[in-house]
């Protein structure tokens, strides 16, 4: 080898190497880059939400975590409390704090998510406790929005707790999974909770949304999501697990006298077809509405259509008690 030739060599390794770190400079700045805009967005989404606040049931001594922000204006309409799904919690309704501005709003944690109190006894025990924390909070019957775990409680709140009702919404759900009571927890649920004993949180809520969003980018709303998914606890899993996994409401819809609307998502991967008409054929009154382009969480996907499809049913509704 020559001198030029070992020349030649040495300053293409180096060239080499200045791109090789330069590479890895730009990959650095672009992944804090995208980690800032992350962090911005969510708490862009995080600011259109009250703080949560705790209620004590005196009968039970069970606390409640919910958000709530109280309409300040004269003419109030019927309060909005909206019941989070399996992967989420209270801050899942941040698009709808920021659009229902005409009425007080409340965002209540099922047991064991957000700071609520794990319970034990089923879904109608649960019930008894949301019905408790909705009565402490307002005067007046509230519209009830309920999203697949969520919405299955609201079906038992409806029947249990109707008096504190005035309309039902029940997005992307169905009638519980009606395994008696010597069933143990499907494998669906048992891993669940043996990944949340093995991952940390950011881990374990990218997981569950890509579970329950394929294909979903994984951009802000992506990010905003897992986060609230990586926030469930092992004690929030087995308790809302259980819960389900006993509850059959197909019993009480024929009880549910309520006016009610039924949002399903054409692109639910979640609900499955036939869960979903066995709800649609309990309560045969209800309004049916079908958001397209979205799966499992419309509230986020597309929150403007989903916030227009509970306006449009609520305005749908008059007489004495005008919901809209």
């Amino acid at each position: 080898m020559t001198c030029f030739d070992l020349y030649l060599f040495s300053f293409k390794t180096l060239l080499y190497l200045w791109m090789l770190v330069y590479i890895l400079i730009e990959g650095c700045l672009l992944r804090t880059h995208l980690e800032i805009i992350i962090v911005t967005s969510l708490t862009q989404f995080d600011k259109k939400l009250p703080e949560q606040s705790l209620y004590k049931n005196p009968k039970t001594g069970i606390t409640t975590s919910y958000r709530m922000r109280k309409y300040s204006g004269t003419a109030e309409h019927d309060p909005i409390v909206f019941l989070h799904g399996f992967n989420g919690n209270s801050r899942s309704w941040a698009f709808q704090f920021d659009f229902f501005t005409d009425r007080t709003i409340i965002a209540i944690n099922a047991p064991g998510f957000g700071r609520s109190d794990v319970i034990e006894g089923g879904m109608s025990v649960i019930a008894d406790e949301v019905a408790a924390t909705i009565t402490a909070l307002v005067t007046t019957p509230v519209v009830i929005v309920g999203h697949s775990m969520g919405g299955m409680l609201a079906q038992v709140l409806a029947v249990s707790h109707s008096d504190v009702i005035r309309a039902l919404v029940l997005s992307c759900t169905h009638t519980g999974n009606a395994n008696a009571a010597d069933v143990p927890l499907n494998a669906a649920v048992q891993q669940r909770l043996e990944q949340r004993s093995k991952m940390d949180d950011a881990t374990y809520g990218s997981l569950r949304v890509s579970a329950m969003l394929p294909g979903i980018a994984e951009n802000e709303m992506f990010a905003f999501l897992a986060d609230i998914a990586g926030e469930i606890t092992y004690e929030g899993i087995r308790c809302g697990g259980l819960a389900m996994h006993h509850l059959d409401t197909r019993p009480l819809l024929p009880r549910i006298a309520l006016p009610t609307c039924i949002i399903k998502a054409a692109n639910d991967t979640v609900v499955s077809a036939e869960k979903g008409a066995a709800l649609e054929h309990g309560i045969s009154s209800a309004t049916i509405s079908v958001l397209q382009n979205v799966g499992h969480a419309p509230y986020c996907e597309d929150p403007e259509a989903f916030n227009i499809a509970i306006s449009s049913f609520l305005a749908s509704l008059s007489g004495p008690g005008d919901l809209s």
